[in-house]
């Protein structure tokens, strides 16, 4: 006997025939199952709402404990001593010097008369033009400027340009040189009579000045020029004459280069040789050894096959000797600065030396250098009670003049001009501002996360009148009495009386006061046809935007009231600022608690910080209730799951007894059938 089930056409008697779609009984009790088990698991929409709504609530407190923290670090700015003595110094002659308040400084306010000023300047020696080779000297068995200027003792190592000749125009006339085969002097002779030949004027000269190796132009009947655009090369630079004073007459004009032509090439290699192998030494006259050599006591090194002039001044400024190395390449000479001015001197070299480099550069006394030693900056001034008094200064930052004052020298004057301190209230205008930027951040987050719910007016889906109504709006932390109460308590700090027996004794002194009105979201009448409501509810439900009068506990500043009272008493302005019972103090000690953050101020940290603070209490709370709800979802949904199971049983164990009554019905009725055909 089959168990299956099945579907049978055939009748018991005259009963109708038994007919069920798909299994035995025919019922989809999975579908069954799957409703009543719905049922069963509806109580955990509203729970898992309940946990979204809690996870919200926590995000928003850890963003107001995030604003907060901002709050107790513009505390810290406020706190700063600066603020309170801070000067503002102007001057009337700029160009002579600035002046500025020092912080930390106190400075009497007045107009300070300057009768003179001398600037600081520094200890210099400049290297001799005669550690180079001259151009006219002996090279290679032949006279300087006999040789082509490539290889000659040229400063400035000589060029072509992009072409395979330069070209130089003089009084309009152009004329091509090669610097690889031509001479200076063969240069000199091919200009003369170029310029002679266009120009028709024989008084046009181009050579040395006298024994020297200087280039002197000069023209009896014509102006001086020099150079045009399309000039190829470098031959104006390598004669001195780029930067060179042109003198000209209405007809006749001269100049004459800055330095010899020859002398040190600070390209070259300390070794170098010419084309045809002959020692040029980068033009010294004594050349340079590698080794190392001292300046100020810090020891520099140099390598005759490697190093150049340019390289070795590098490692100069990059080293610790605190001077400024440079070349000069109008007159061609070396220079070492001190960086720091006043009377300070440059020592030059050590028995440890090694390298000639600084008798060989012409840098040493030995070797014809001249020293200038540096002078201090004097500043002659008359005080705001009519006292002269002159102060001295190695340095061109002058602070022993003007107490509280940093006087900035840039040029020297025997001229008087004045300069004026005044108290400055702009650094302690601007903390405040941070302040007030900070507190009304984490106001307005509060507000919002706190806000009730509206609950709009509306009739429409009512059958009978009666409004159906639907909330809209509301803060995550709406009903959260510790949220509300750190609200409540900022704003009593702003608002009220502060213990100040030097003057100020509440924030509005200063500027500081509660806002006197404020907008919210409000009910709204569908029916009244208001343009100003703003739909956002459903099914007609609307609110819209008032304003209230009074306060939701957010700050506006007046600056020009703390400037007045800053000018008035300043000291009174940081007592009920920073004092020890100032808005600083009683904010920062009880954020600390709020926050668990500890409130740094320029004179320590303020508060305790508590093993829980109070967001992080409430933050706790609402944690301990996600846990709960979440073991109740469980619950239910083991609960559920039970209950499927039992039902499944049950169903499965019916179909089984209606599969045996089927098979036996059928057995049965395949009885009657042969016994009535019998």
């Amino acid at each position: 006997m089959s168990l299956t089930p099945s579907v049978s056409s055939g009748t018991l008697g005259s009963a109708p025939p038994i007919s069920f779609p798909g299994i035995a009984s025919g019922i989809d009790y999975n579908s069954i199952i799957q409703k009543l088990t719905s049922m069963t698991l509806a109580p955990t929409t509203q729970l898992n709402q309940q946990v979204a709504t809690l996870n919200a609530a926590n995000a928003e407190l850890i963003k107001i404990n995030s604003l907060l923290s901002a709050v107790q670090d513009s505390l810290n700015g406020l706190s700063a001593s600066a603020l309170y003595n801070a000067v503002s110094a102007t001057s009337s002659n700029t160009g002579v010097l600035t002046a500025q308040g020092i912080n930390g400084s106190s400075a009497t306010p007045g107009t300070y008369t300057i009768n003179s000023v001398q600037l600081a300047t520094a200890t210099q020696v400049v290297g001799s033009v005669l550690a180079g080779h001259s151009e006219r000297d002996a090279l290679g068995g032949s006279t300087g400027d006999n040789v082509a200027l490539a290889d000659s003792y040229a400063a400035i190592t000589p060029s072509n340009g992009s072409g395979t000749q330069g070209s130089i125009t003089i009084n309009g006339v152009t004329v091509n040189y090669n610097v690889a085969t031509d001479s200076i002097n063969t240069i000199f002779a091919r200009i003369n009579t170029a310029v002679q030949t266009a120009t028709g004027d024989a008084t046009f000269n181009i050579g040395f000045a006298g024994s020297s190796d200087t280039v002197q132009i000069t023209d009896a009947n014509n102006p001086i020029s020099l150079g045009s655009a399309n000039d190829q090369g470098n031959l104006l630079q390598v004669l001195r004459l780029d930067q060179a004073q042109i003198v000209n007459g209405a007809s006749s004009g001269s100049v004459t280069g800055t330095a010899g032509v020859g002398g040190i090439n600070q390209a070259l290699m300390f070794n170098s040789t010419n084309s045809g192998g002959t020692a040029t030494d980068a033009n010294y006259v004594t050349p340079v050894t590698t080794g190392s050599f001292t300046i100020n006591g810090v020891s520099i090194s140099v390598d005759a096959t490697k190093d150049n002039l340019a390289s070795v001044l590098k490692r100069i400024n990059a080293s610790t000797a605190g001077v400024l190395a440079t070349y000069d390449s109008a007159t061609g000479r070396i220079s070492l600065t001190n960086k720091s001015t006043g009377a300070t001197g440059i020592v030059l070299g050590a028995s440890g030396d090694t390298s000639n480099f600084l008798s060989a550069t012409g840098l040493t006394a030995a070797s014809g250098a001249t020293t200038t030693l540096g002078t201090q900056a004097s500043v002659k001034f008359q005080d705001s009670g009519g006292s002269t008094h002159t102060v001295y200064s190695n340095s061109n930052t002058v602070t022993t003049a003007i107490p509280g004052v940093q006087l900035n020298l840039l040029s020297s004057t025997a001229s008087s001009f004045q300069v004026t301190v005044s108290q400055d209230s702009s650094k302690l205008v601007s903390a405040v501002n941070t302040f007030v930027s900070a507190y009304n951040a984490a106001i307005n987050e509060v507000n919002t996360a706190t806000a009730a719910p509206i609950v709009p007016q509306s009739t429409v889906g009512s059958s009978v009148g009666v409004p159906q109504t639907k909330a809209v709006g509301g803060g995550v932390l709406f009903g959260s009495a510790d949220v509300e109460m750190i609200k409540d308590r900022l704003v009593n700090m702003v608002s009220s009386y502060l213990p100040n027996a030097s003057g100020y004794t509440s924030l509005t002194q200063l500027g500081l006061s509660l806002t006197s009105s404020f907008t919210q979201l409000a009910a709204s009448d569908p029916n009244s046809g208001s343009s100003s409501s703003t739909s956002t509810g459903s099914q007609g439900s609307a609110v819209t935007t008032q304003t209230v009068k009074g306060t939701d506990g957010q700050l506006v500043f007046d600056s020009s009231k703390i400037a007045q009272a800053f000018l008035d008493n300043a000291s009174a302005v940081q007592n009920l600022l920073a004092g020890s019972q100032g808005v600083v103090t009683q904010m920062g000690t009880y954020l600390t608690g709020v926050t668990g953050l500890p409130t740094q101020t320029e004179n320590g940290f303020l508060g305790s910080i508590p093993s829980v603070s109070l967001l992080q209490g409430v933050e706790n709370s609402n944690d301990s209730q996600v846990t709960s709800i979440q073991q109740q979802i469980q619950q239910i949904k083991d609960n559920a799951n039970q209950q499927a199971d039992a039902l499944r049983a049950e169903f499965v164990s019916t179909e089984s007894a209606l599969a045996g009554y089927q098979a036996l019905q059928q057995q049965l009725s395949g009885f009657f059938k042969s016994s009535s055909g019998g």
